[in-house]
C-alpha cells in the first residue's frame, strides 16, 4: 500500500478526516458497517480511502469497520494518527464427503 496522505478539513470544532492510499478515481462510497464514515475500494476490494464523517480536532479517538478492513483514527490536540488492519477472511471449513455403507 502507497504512504497515506491525510485531509483533515475542520469547521469550527470538528470536521470530516480522509485518508487516501491512491490518487486516482475511487469510484463510489460503500458505508462502513459502524455507520459513521464510508470507504472506497478497487474493483479487487483493495481499500483506496476512507472518509470519517465527523472528528473532533482537540481530542477524539474512532474506527471505521468494513468486511475486510478496519481503519482506527485518533486525534490529539490537533495531531493525527491511525492504524489500517487487514482483516483475514473467516475461513469456512470443508465439506467432507460422505461415504455411503454398501
Amino acid at each position: 500500500m502507497k504512504k497515506a496522505r491525510i485531509s483533515f478539513r475542520v469547521i469550527g470544532d470538528s470536521g470530516p478526516l480522509s485518508i487516501s492510499w491512491f490518487d486516482g478515481p475511487k469510484g463510489d462510497a460503500v458505508e462502513a458497517n459502524n455507520g459513521i464514515g464510508v470507504g472506497f475500494f478497487s474493483t479487487d476490494g483493495e481499500l483506496l480511502m476512507v472518509e470519517f464523517d465527523d472528528v473532533e480536532e482537540k481530542k477524539d479517538q474512532q474506527h471505521l469497520e468494513f468486511d475486510g478492513y478496519q481503519v482506527s483514527v485518533s486525534v490529539n490536540k490537533g495531531k493525527v494518527a491511525f492504524s489500517l488492519e487487514e482483516k483475514l477472511p473467516k475461513s469456512r471449513p470443508t465439506k467432507s464427503a460422505k461415504k455411503k455403507a454398501a
